[in-house]
């Protein structure tokens, strides 16, 4: 499986996208006031707006891309 393969299965997942608010729950090491303000800057870090989606009110995360954003493995 390819790169871009494997990116279009994380994407299109509807169950890896969970609210801002679970994220914590998944990454305890953040906070939700640390998400919320990392996420709030997502154009200012490389790669990051690639796993935030905002819906209406509500901002969602896609856990996957997340990760590997953490991991120096998503760029732009």
């Amino acid at each position: 499986m390819t790169d871009l393969e494997q990116f279009n299965v994380h994407v299109t997942n509807l169950n890896n996208w969970q609210p801002m608010t679970k994220v914590s729950e998944v990454f305890p090491q953040f906070t939700q006031t640390q998400l919320k303000r990392l996420f709030w800057q997502r154009e200012q870090h490389k790669g990051l707006s690639t796993c935030y989606k905002q819906v209406g009110k509500r901002g969602y995360v896609c856990l996957p891309l997340f990760g590997l954003w953490l991991a120096g493995k998503l760029t732009g």
